[in-house]
């Protein structure tokens, strides 16, 4: 039996997707597909628009046979935690052959070579890349500016707008954490990647392949009773059908980063006198500018406008600003980090004829392996159980802000489909 992993947020689930599963279930004639997805929280610093369950249900539907949670401090992180995280736990399964995913530029000797780079961290990198943030350059621009002086020394011809073309692409960069992560961890899953198709990450044009940032937009361009009851027709040839399926019943609101302006406000007001540099991701300079823009937190995407700048992306202001509100703190992290990125693997959901994937993960992981809720605490260990439960509190954080009726996880069914 030969299985792929894939990492993946599924928020919503498209064609993109569907395309990616099948293609890579033929290209490596693979048995299995297990997925490892954010949770409520994804990794641009943004609650997912449709909860993790219902993402779920759309994914076990549309040909994966397992889907395991990633855990907050992951799912909320840099793309570094991200691949890290996400890594961890398929490494940890012991029945993973392949790590599947898309990018821009599928080229694998490529994204290895620039890997490297960023494992090995050469003196010249190093300093190039100091240099750059000295200058006033945000981290991604100045860690594509290093890596590209680092390649411009080792070949022959060099073309560097097609590297800062690859550098400056969200899959891509992800891409070449996951093979960083492989890498650091001596992994013998090996990767594999397609190209990309479709609309650019970012695009929020909608088409036969479209980027989720499209379908969001067109999920919130009017009331969530409205958009679920024309989500056939607003929806179809962007999405499969079981994933629209899954929109037009889900009982919840569609969710977005302002729903979380009142709680953001009350949270920045209560600490204003300690600071919030004990966040994760929150420097000394982060959080100066936080209490210098308290005027504008009433609105959570007012604040993330006025907080950003040259050096500061939305991205990076978004996820600081919801490890405040969700209390991701530096100091838990770095205690995840140095336990080899503590992890466990949580069912949301499986495929009822693969159960022997998860009877197989069961006998062979070097992680627990929780499938009921009320396990947790005996099969985990503290540190486990602190990120698990920080998960959970997370997640009924944003049960409560989406209204989708899940007052306990504890309740639901661990889920077959």
């Amino acid at each position: 039996m030969k299985t792929i992993g894939i990492i993946a947020e599924f928020n919503p689930f498209h064609n993109g997707h569907k395309y990616l599963i099948d293609k890579c279930k033929k290209d490596l004639d693979a048995d299995r597909v297990v997925v490892v997805m954010s949770g409520n929280f994804v990794q641009r610093g943004a609650p997912a628009i449709i909860d993790k369950f219902t993402r779920t249900t759309a994914a076990i539907n549309l040909g994966v046979d397992l889907v395991l949670e990633l855990p907050l401090y992951y799912s909320l992180g840099s793309a570094e935690f991200f691949a890290m995280g996400a890594v961890t736990i398929l490494n940890s399964l012991g029945c993973v052959d392949c790590l599947c995913f898309g990018s821009e530029f599928p080229d694998t000797s490529r994204l290895v070579q620039i890997a490297d780079i960023i494992t090995e961290e050469p003196k010249s990198y190093k300093e190039n890349l100091n240099k750059a943030l000295k200058d006033g350059e945000s981290f991604p621009a100045a860690r594509a500016m290093a890596i590209i002086e680092e390649l411009r020394g080792t070949k022959s011809s060099f073309d560097r707008e097609e590297y800062m073309a690859l550098l400056s692409s969200p899959n891509c960069i992800l891409g070449i954490e996951y093979l960083k992560a492989l890498r650091k961890t001596k992994s013998a899953i090996q990767p594999y990647i397609i190209q990309r198709v479709g609309h650019a990450y970012h695009s929020e044009e909608l088409g036969s392949i479209p980027s989720a940032a499209g379908i969001r937009a067109r999920l919130l361009s009017g009331s969530s009773d409205r958009v679920r009851l024309n989500a056939p027709f607003i929806l179809e040839g962007v999405m499969p059908r079981e994933a629209i399926e899954a929109i037009s019943g889900y009982e919840g609101r569609f969710v977005q980063s302002n729903d979380f302006s009142a709680l953001m406000q009350y949270k920045l007001m209560s600490e204003k006198m300690t600071g919030y540099q004990r966040y994760l991701d929150v420097t000394r300079d982060i959080s100066n500018r936080i209490l210098s823009c308290l005027e504008y937190a009433e609105s959570f995407s007012g604040l993330t406008s006025q907080l950003k700048s040259r050096n500061l992306v939305y991205t990076r202001v978004s996820r600081c600003l919801f490890h405040i509100l969700l209390n991701v703190t530096e100091e838990n992290m770095s205690e995840y980090r140095d336990d080899g990125f503590t992890s466990y693997a949580r069912v949301l959901g499986f495929r009822e004829r693969s159960s022997d994937l998860l009877r197989l993960i069961h006998e062979n992981s070097s992680i627990p392996v929780i499938d009921r809720l009320k396990d947790a605490d005996r099969l985990l260990n503290p540190l486990q159980k602190r990120l698990f439960d920080e998960t959970m509190i997370a997640g009924q954080i944003y049960n409560n802000i989406a209204c989708n009726g899940i007052t306990s996880e504890y309740r639901r069914r661990y889920g077959a489909s």
